[in-house]
């Protein structure tokens, strides 16, 4: 019945035609991104079912099952999931990471269930060592943190989280901004180097 309701609704909001294409659309893109689930649980990744993954979507593991997608979890076109080496990627579930968002673990990357992400976000726990100024940047390897995104956060466009970070539930990060420390729960944090401004309630 709450189907029906919403189906009749979006009729009035955009006419017939616009929601039956719409629905025909969305139909094609379940049943596609249940066959990219299926070749990549063939391929060792932890994917549930009910996942929806879009278009043009890399994923990236070193070992197997090193990347876990839970229960109604979204990534959007164009995304980017990776744990190489030893790390591990795990998104938990009814998560949203929209499209063109980069997750890159060497460590562990944790994403809480219900979190949101938007697109044009970079997340990673790794970083590039540099202080020997005598050898290559390339030669000398990678500084890795873990990194913890908690339940139910908001993370707005274009954000960056860098190694290390917390980010604890329910919190809000605003669009364009560069997360290099601890941020606690229930707060809205912006700016480079993010800051708390204020409680989220």
């Amino acid at each position: 019945m709450e189907r029906i309701s919403q189906f009749v609704s979006a009729v009035r909001r955009k006419g017939f035609i616009e929601t039956s294409l719409h629905l025909v659309v969305m139909g094609i893109g379940r049943v596609t991104s249940w066959l990219r689930i299926i070749v990549l649980r063939l391929r060792g990744y932890d994917i549930a079912s009910s996942a929806l993954l879009g278009s043009n979507i890399l994923f990236f593991q070193s070992t197997w099952r090193a990347v876990k997608v839970g229960n109604n979890s979204r990534i959007g076109n164009n995304a980017r999931v990776s744990a190489g080496g030893t790390g591990n990627v795990v998104i938990a579930n009814d998560v949203l990471i929209d499209d063109s968002t980069y997750v890159m673990a060497h460590e562990k990357i944790i994403i809480g269930k219900n979190t949101k992400i938007a697109a044009f976000c970079f997340i990673t726990d790794f970083n590039h060592e540099f202080r020997d100024r005598e050898k290559p940047l390339k030669d000398q390897g990678y500084v890795t943190k873990p990194v913890v995104i908690g339940e139910n956060v908001w993370i707005g466009t274009h954000v960056v989280v860098l190694p290390g970070v917390t980010i604890g539930p329910g919190s809000v990060i605003g669009a364009g901004s560069v997360v290099t420390k601890d941020i606690p729960g229930n707060v809205v944090a912006v700016g480079n180097p993010a800051r708390v401004i204020r409680k989220a309630s």
